[in-house]
């Protein structure tokens, strides 16, 4: 057997993209983990990593192109690291995905037998995003096609990777449409123009921190979010009203105003510069009001897509009580309230529940309740609530990344729906949840990866559990 060695140089053939994004190689059956990495080429690497079971390695020299290359429309796409896979045709990144998840079921959880679908196409791999959020600062991750005069202390773009201190200045994002594009660029120069201090992290000063841009898909509605340290009109009234009469689908420019010392767009305090404070968006016929600080999903036509496949495997019928888990705004419980008896929805956070139960109203969605429930001590301390409930025939959970809290698992478990169908954004913890409801009982029908965000590491993934006789 072949013994790999830290800072060898070593040639490799990419069988496949592990989860998470880094190629796979085996030398001899030992597994090499290779950043950047595409399926079919083969390249010399260096070791930079080795333990026990596996090493990692980078690129030092491509022999042999992947058959899968294309060509990335993004210039900036050597340089950020927001879209990994953009030199990877769109049908292979679907098999990647789709294996992803296969792989994650029978090696990771020992899981072999369980029914992956193949994963479902975004319906637009360019352009699909209705928010991106743009940082600015004073530290500017120089390009090598930079102009040698490019000044290094301006930069409105996206982070470096690894990097919360350096930003990629650009000019557009290809993940957002360019009538967001030329609203960027013309808010771009007007910072430049007007010489705004813009934000240092290493020393927590400075005035402009973020420029967000969201866009309601259906609506067409557009809403600016000015993002800053402190509050001062001055520096941001004379350019609002040159910039919504230039672009008058932005109908919304509010200014989040945040001292937090971390990377976040959502401020302490928002004051409404022009229109509205609200924009507007639909999700299978259903309206939504969002605000500024709201959570929305993030590709509109591909949620639609997603709660599609969740009510396939629902098979809801009128009768049916519906417990909705980690609800948020209640955005699904209102794509399938039409389809049941009533839904009930469970959520942490207060204002999203404020969110769901106006959206209900606004909406004239009469058959669901909302409740303010932190899920790993609800069900077990609100006993006589729960009892007044009609037990439920689907349950449906959408947890975030961390996957489902280990006592509301328990709890989930005692309840014992007919039907479970879970929504994941992170398909090793749900596997992980998945094997605990597999011991109680639980039978997984069928699980689909959902892909919302084309040219990325993310799959989403959708499983079907029913309880066995």
């Amino acid at each position: 057997m072949t013994e790999i060695k830290k800072n060898e140089l070593v040639e490799l053939t990419i069988d496949s993209i592990a989860f998470g994004g880094k190629g796979i190689a085996r030398v001899d059956n030992f597994v090499v983990f290779v950043r950047d990495a595409l399926p079919g080429q083969i390249v010399k690497a260096l070791i930079i990593k080795k333990r026990s079971g596996f090493a990692e390695a980078i690129i030092q020299e491509i022999i042999k192109e992947s058959p899968y290359r294309v060509e990335p429309p993004c210039p900036y796409f050597a340089d950020c690291g927001g879209c990994k896979f953009q030199n990877l045709a769109y049908p292979q990144q679907l098999e990647m995905k789709t294996r992803q998840v296969r792989e994650v079921y029978s090696h990771l959880v020992n899981l072999p037998d369980v029914p992956v679908l193949p994963a479902l196409p975004a319906p637009e791999i360019y352009g699909y995003r209705n928010k991106m959020d743009f940082s600015a600062g004073v530290s500017r991750w120089m390009l090598k096609e930079n102009d040698p005069g490019t000044p290094s202390d301006f930069a409105i773009g996206l982070h470096a990777p690894g990097r919360f201190d350096k930003i990629l200045d650009i000019d557009a994002c290809l993940l957002q449409d360019e009538e967001r594009n030329a609203i960027f660029r013309e808010i771009r120069e007007i910072v430049r123009e007007e010489n705004l201090p813009l934000n240092n992290p290493r020393e927590q000063s400075g005035f402009l921190r973020n420029i967000v841009i969201r866009k309601g898909e259906h609506s067409r509605e557009i809403m600016v979010n000015i993002v800053t340290r402190y509050e001062n009109k001055d520096l941001l009234d004379a350019w609002i009203a040159p910039l919504t009469t230039k672009f008058p689908a932005i109908c919304s420019v509010v200014n989040n105003i945040t001292n937090s010392m971390g990377d976040q767009s959502v401020g302490e305090k928002e004051v409404l510069l022009f229109g509205k404070p609200v924009i507007h968006d639909s999700l299978g016929g259903k309206n939504y009001e969002i605000a500024a600080n709201a959570f929305f999903q993030t590709n509109t036509r591909a949620a639609e897509q997603l709660y599609d496949v969740v009510l396939d495997f629902a098979s809801p019928n009128k009768k049916d009580m519906v417990w909705d888990f980690y609800c948020g705004t209640g955005s699904i419980a209102l794509f399938i309230a039409e389809k049941v008896k009533k839904v009930y929805g469970f959520e942490l956070v207060e204002d999203a529940i404020r969110n769901a139960k106006r959206n209900a109203v606004q909406n004239g969605v009469e058959n669901c309740a909302f409740f303010t429930a932190d899920l790993d001590r609800f069900l077990q301390r609100n006993p006589e609530l729960i009892a007044g409930l009609e037990k439920p025939d689907l349950a449906i959970v959408d947890p975030p990344r961390s996957g489902l809290n280990p006592k509301f698992l328990q709890q989930l478990i005692g309840l014992r729906p007919p039907r479970i169908v879970y929504v994941s954004c992170n398909p090793a913890t749900q596997a992980r949840d998945i094997v605990q409801l597999s011991e109680a009982g639980y039978r997984v029908e069928k699980i689909r990866p959902v892909d919302m965000f084309p040219h990325t590491a993310h799959i989403e993934s959708v499983a079907l559990l029913v309880a066995e006789t």
